[in-house]
């Protein structure tokens, strides 16, 4: 019957001015594992999670109350991201027989694989705490993706449900994380075909999802912070005092726009498959004749709006937030993919198992607590056992 979490508030962080400032709190001596909840949401004498409700809601309750048990969050992690793989594969699927007949199975088969391991790269190595509610927002918007794409290009008799489908998942990405959820962006070039014959219809059933998720969102916030745009972060207890983050206009930053930007896209050309986006410059009219043209300039785009969103609100461009982008770079690649000849087939094969082996070096490189980072003493052996003694 409450929204705030039943945990025992140290009386000397209670009675701070800015318990927000890292500082401030280590001036205290107050510790993270004894005095204070670690990126939680502190307000009004109470600590909250500032994490996405969707996952608590959709698996850790339903869990508890079956089991009486809690679930581990990897384990979530791990189940939203074997759904992911599967949205990943179908939705990789559509283009591949509807505008690229001739591509061959094996590159269809090959590039899929390494653009799944790309995109939950991050997830295999850290799954907990934060990849579970990242996790779940690729869930949802990869699915989303899927059934708006099948209605804006496959327009059959399940129309109007392919569409409130696109859009419910779509809405349910904001209840994950709001930068994942910004993916939604992908919908604009489809508006023409999504609203075609019954344009009043379609836009109730498009919109009403979104609608609908928005005032629950709202409220769950109102009620808990009083204010209706405010989930949690300004009063997050981290490495930053993001309280103080104040307005978008005052926070915004050319400079640190130009750098983020740089680090995230330059981290994300660490995968040599992600460079083949480069020949869609070869193959304009093409697009236009496919109608493709609208969805490659969003897919350019969104990295760039959620990456530049994330600078704004985050203290620190971490590899977990690379997520939220990867796979929008997959698509794009995956459709620079459908316009190459025959004869590069066996190209695009040794660039998907070099990206797959680049994803494995990373996975056994030490990183933000990553696996390798926490069980330095497994590396040697696992390395060992992959290169079969050599």
């Amino acid at each position: 019957g409450q929204l705030y979490l039943d945990v025992p508030v140290d009386s000397r962080l209670a009675a701070m001015e800015n318990p927000y400032d890292p500082q401030a709190r280590a001036a205290l001596n107050l510790n993270p594992e004894t005095d204070w909840l670690w990126d939680h949401a502190f307000y009004k004498g109470h600590y909250y999670s500032y994490f996405g409700a969707l996952p608590a809601l959709i698996i850790f309750a339903p869990y508890k109350f079956i089991t009486g048990k809690d679930l581990a969050a990897y384990h979530a992690t791990q189940i939203f991201s074997a759904l992911f793989i599967i949205g990943l594969f179908v939705l990789l699927y559509l283009p591949a027989k509807k505008f690229f007949p001739r591509m061959s199975f094996a590159v269809y088969l090959i590039s899929a694989v390494a653009f799944s391991i790309v995109s939950i790269s991050y997830c295999t190595g850290a799954p907990a705490l934060y990849c579970a509610a990242s996790s779940a927002g690729l869930c949802v918007g990869v699915w989303s993706a899927y059934f708006f794409i099948r209605a804006g290009y496959c327009s059959d008799k399940n129309f109007l449900t392919e569409i409130f489908i696109g859009a419910f998942l779509g809405a349910l990405a904001f209840a994950c994380k709001p930068t994942i959820a910004l993916a939604n962006f992908l919908i604009l070039p489809l508006l023409p075909s999504l609203l075609k014959d019954k344009p009043l219809r379609n836009f109730l059933v498009l919109s009403l999802p979104y609608l609908i998720t928005c005032a629950a969102l709202m409220t769950y916030n109102y009620l808990r912070f009083d204010n209706v745009f405010e989930f949690g972060q300004a009063y997050q207890l981290t490495i930053a005092d993001q309280h103080a983050y104040g307005k978008f206009s005052e926070r915004f930053n050319l400079s640190a726009q130009i750098d983020g930007l740089t680090e995230n896209f330059s981290n994300a050309l660490r995968y040599v498959i992600f460079w083949l986006p480069i020949i869609l410059l070869k193959y304009i009219d093409e697009l236009r004749e496919k109608n493709l043209i609208g969805v490659v300039i969003a897919l350019i785009i969104t990295p760039i709006l959620i990456t530049a969103v994330q600078i704004q609100w985050t203290p620190l461009l971490l590899e977990r937030y690379r997520l939220e982008i990867y796979w929008l770079l997959s698509l794009l690649s995956f459709i620079s993919i459908g316009f190459l000849p025959k004869k590069f087939n066996f190209v695009v094969c040794v660039l998907g198992v070099v990206t797959i082996l680049q994803c494995l070096n990373v996975f056994f490189t030490p990183n933000d607590l990553n696996f390798a980072a926490i069980y330095p003493e497994l590396r040697p052996t696992l390395l060992k056992i992959l290169t079969a003694g050599f």
